[in-house]
């Protein structure tokens, strides 16, 4: 991780000070930050994320107990301990991956589909790290929130980021490629999938090529020509590179989207 300050993060996250008088309290320097109150690291900052069936804040004390060096949370608690206060914790993450994000400059590549994209994402970190020094996806964390965790761990000496993009309803990608802000992408495929959120096919492959719009205007896009709806989203990818790959070799779907 790039190291931030206590500062810093306020100013990044828009947040208020609590119990943080003490100007040497407020330069507090970080190199790691934690959401897990059971894998505290002393001196880090414990960021108490509320999610539909969860709230961190009710895991501070044990953060603490554990060495957790400030918090960032939603509701300030009366412990003695430098606190920034935020509307939304899980928005306030995303903030300082983003941050995090623009002082790198490593080549990052996002990927994205309705299956596979583990296994693809696994394959290219192997093929990359040949290379260069290479930071992927942990696992699958491929949320709202594994997104920016992946990018906390991004430093300088990093060249190539390769993440792992998922969904289960619309705009989540959106949000996720935001943060990361790709040089490259790669959309594996489009099957039926979280239906439930996304209700149709043509629902998911609207949310699949979400992960275009905030591609940089030079980049350059990969798709699976086998795949749906391509000829919807043309202009989403306009000036962009496209290369096209194919189990099928199906002439028709590039027809379409060219036409």
């Amino acid at each position: 991780m790039i190291p931030l300050s206590f500062k810093k993060i306020r100013s990044i996250t828009n947040g208020i000070y609590f119990n943080a008088k003490n100007i040497k309290k407020q330069n507090l320097i970080f190199s790691i930050i934690n959401i897990d109150s059971r894998k505290i690291t002393p001196g880090c900052l414990f960021i108490a994320l509320v999610g539909k069936r969860y709230n961190a804040h009710d895991f501070i004390p044990e953060a603490i107990k554990k060495g957790a060096a400030a918090i960032l949370l939603e509701k300030k608690t009366n412990i003695n301990i430098p606190q920034i206060i935020v509307k939304n914790t899980i928005l306030a993450l995303g903030k300082i991956a983003l941050w995090i994000r623009k002082k790198s400059n490593a080549n990052v590549i996002a990927i994205t589909g309705s299956s596979g994209k583990t296994s693809v994402k696994e394959i290219a970190t192997s093929i990359f790290q040949c290379y260069a020094k290479t930071l992927s996806t942990l696992k699958n964390f491929n949320n709202n929130i594994g997104v920016p965790l992946t990018l906390l761990n991004l430093n300088k000496s990093h060249k190539h980021l390769i993440v792992e993009i998922g969904a289960n309803h619309p705009k989540e990608i959106l949000y996720s490629t935001n943060i990361v802000k790709p040089n490259i992408v790669l959309i594996n495929n489009i099957h039926p999938s979280h239906l439930k959120g996304f209700k149709t096919l043509f629902g998911v492959s609207k949310a699949k090529q979400e992960i275009i719009l905030k591609l940089s205007q030079n980049g350059t896009i990969i798709c699976n020509a086998d795949s749906h709806h391509w000829n919807k989203w043309k202009k989403n990818a306009e000036n962009r590179n496209i290369i096209w790959f194919s189990i099928k070799k199906n002439p028709i779907i590039r027809q379409q989207y060219y036409s």
